[in-house]
């Protein structure tokens, strides 16, 4: 199936402007029999906002619609037997965006909205399917927020001293893993901003709908690129580099060169859709950038996750259950001779859950927490790679995660559940 188009080719087709729509004065400027439509689209977004989504997925079945919306949490499902209002709100849509309800499919644009209560930059993409066509509004950020800097990040003092060492390295691979797209842009763009300096050139690869950044030349890449996307990064990396972000993966030609790169004058920060370093090391291996490459060039793994936090409003006490008992002896066993000590610590832990109330929207979970793992590359799991004992180093990666640790202490404190906790680390991951 034919890949969504980008919005320079769709531009050209259509004889419009390359940049978004802005829609976030429409509910109040359109003619009054049209203000349900914009209003359907308003509840639909401000729903998924609640969830924490990033996705909103738009199918049609026999004799319905299917309605889901993806977060990094959940997945829901709603099926949609009248079908009438959506249709005419996708095509109210399509129309604004593109001038008339014919356009040629698949295809892809931008728009602003308001989304509960703050302008969002929004994208839809339309691809034609068996029983029609199919439709995915992808939340990208809020349009009017600067992009974020390294110390708006939840990163500890010394995980933010840790980040600026390796990233201010005159050469090296630094790989950010995270299975979730959009918070893994955005610290990109983080580690972006702390490197700018009017000694340096630097150049990236975002997604459609970036911001821009200062003192950065940026390129948009779709997944996958276009060749012309393909031969205009790789000239771009050819300009005498100081440091080239890409910041989600390409293709397994461009992420060996890359490597390349790195082994040379370049500092080389590479997204990837992994959760965890020996999975991000795997999968460039497996991309084929070979481990002696790896083992020259790799300095750091930044780890990204996010966690739900307890709603404070309904917050109240839990008893861990068999697997958070399981979970707590695993990464916070008792210590031979030292029970004494371990009892006083488990009567200083409070743990707690939420129930749900009004303010939650009945889901027990308030705000959205983003955690960092950074795991520096040392001298024994160089020597692995160079001797290409590939499953020795995987599981020396494996034991240097921090992650249990530092979601041990948010349930201790009373930020997360113990059940999130479990669900981010779940037993016996680390020895996968």
């Amino acid at each position: 199936m034919r890949r969504p188009l980008n919005s320079s080719v769709v531009s050209q087709q259509l004889n419009e402007p390359d940049h978004p729509v802005n829609l976030c004065s429409v509910l109040t400027a359109c003619p009054e029999n049209q203000r349900p439509v914009w209003q359907l689209l308003q509840h639909l977004l401000n729903e998924a906002v609640k969830q924490h989504a990033h996705e909103i997925h738009i199918e049609p079945d026999e004799d319905c619609w299917r309605l889901r919306i993806r977060s990094p949490f959940a997945f829901s499902e709603t099926r949609v037997d009248s079908t009438a209002d959506y249709q005419n709100t996708l095509t109210q849509l399509t129309e604004h965006l593109w001038g008339s309800g014919d356009t040629p499919l698949p295809v892809r644009g931008w728009f602003e909205f308001v989304v509960a209560d703050t302008d969002w930059l929004l994208q839809l993409d339309i691809v034609p399917s068996a029983r029609g066509d199919t439709f995915m509004i992808t939340l990208l950020r809020p349009a009017r927020n600067p992009p974020p800097r390294l110390e708006t990040l939840a990163l500890s003092r010394t995980q933010q001293a840790q980040v600026r060492t390796i990233i201010h390295e005159a050469r090296g691979l630094v790989l950010l893993a995270s299975d979730l797209k959009q918070p893994r842009l955005q610290t990109a763009r983080a580690l972006i901003q702390d490197i700018v300096a009017p000694d340096r050139k630097i150049v990236c690869a975002d997604n459609p709908g970036h911001p821009l950044l200062p003192r950065t030349t940026q390129l948009t890449v779709d997944i996958p690129p276009t060749a012309e996307q393909e031969q205009a990064w790789t000239a771009m990396c050819q300009l005498g580099c100081s440091a080239i972000v890409a910041c989600q993966p390409l293709n397994d030609d461009m992420d060996r060169r890359l490597v390349r790169h790195a082994s040379k004058d370049t500092l080389v920060i590479q997204g990837l859709d992994v959760d965890n370093a020996a999975d991000a090391v795997d999968r460039m291996l497996s991309n084929g950038v070979r481990s002696e490459a790896l083992a020259r060039t790799l300095n750091a793994i930044v780890v990204q996750h996010q966690v739900r936090c307890i709603c404070r409003y309904c917050r109240q006490s839990q008893v861990p259950d068999d697997s958070g008992t399981a979970w707590l002896a695993e990464h916070s066993p008792i210590k031979a001779g030292n029970v004494t000590d371990w009892l006083r610590h488990r009567m200083r832990s409070s743990f707690s859950q939420a129930e749900g109330c009004n303010r939650c929207h009945e889901t027990g979970y308030g705000d959205v927490l983003d955690i960092y793992d950074i795991v520096l590359i040392d001298d024994a799991v160089r020597d692995a790679l160079y001797d290409t004992d590939v499953r020795y180093a995987l599981s020396l990666l494996r034991e240097q995660t921090t992650l249990a640790k530092h979601l041990l202490n948010l349930a201790q404190e009373g930020i997360i559940s113990l059940t999130e906790a479990v669900r981010v680390a779940p037993l016996g991951a680390s020895n996968d």
